[in-house]
């Protein structure tokens, strides 16, 4: 894979004011020399932490039409996908799908999961998204970045991968 471009599918928030989910994800990583394709899974005015926020929250048939449009014209085969903030179940699901699917399309897959659920003993997205990373997210997950609060939710088993790209990073 030395020769290979790294190629990362970043799915996950995006805000219109401040910095966070794939608007701070994607340009660390292009500087990096990944190229990065974002799906976003919400979009909000601003970071929940504000406390009042207005956007949308995506469902399964979004991110599954968006998706389909890659597999449709073959440009899905991704060296990498990350996950960040999910704000609806019927999304997160879906994306159990889609990592699967990716799994079968490039074996060597490297899945890094952000389970971003809460902090500071507090929840931020909806509880019923807990059992979907513990069932079927996390099993999937190669490399997992939980915060402390997100550990203490999750049994936590990190399996450590590293996969060289043309530029030599992971």
């Amino acid at each position: 894979m030395a020769n290979e471009e790294c190629r990362v599918l970043s799915i996950q928030s995006t805000v219109v004011f401040g910095y966070v989910g794939n608007k701070s994800a994607s340009f660390p990583l292009q500087v990096l020399g990944f190229d990065v394709s974002t799906i976003n899974s919400v979009q909000f005015s601003n970071h929940t932490g504000y406390g009042k926020f207005k956007g949308q929250v995506l469902n399964d048939d979004d991110v599954e039409c968006l998706y389909e449009g890659l597999k449709e014209n073959n440009i899905h085969n991704f060296t990498h996908l990350l996950t960040g903030y999910i704000g609806s179940k019927s999304f997160l699901q879906k994306v159990g799908d889609i990592i699967k699917d990716m799994k079968i399309t490039n074996p060597t897959l490297t899945y890094v999961c952000d389970p971003v659920m809460g902090d500071n003993g507090k929840m931020y997205v909806p509880k019923e998204l807990l059992p979907v990373y513990k069932e079927t997210i996390l099993p999937l997950a190669d490399i997992i970045t939980p915060n402390q609060y997100e550990a203490d939710c999750l049994p936590v088993v990190m399996k450590q991968t590293v996969h060289q790209c043309h530029n030599g990073t992971a």
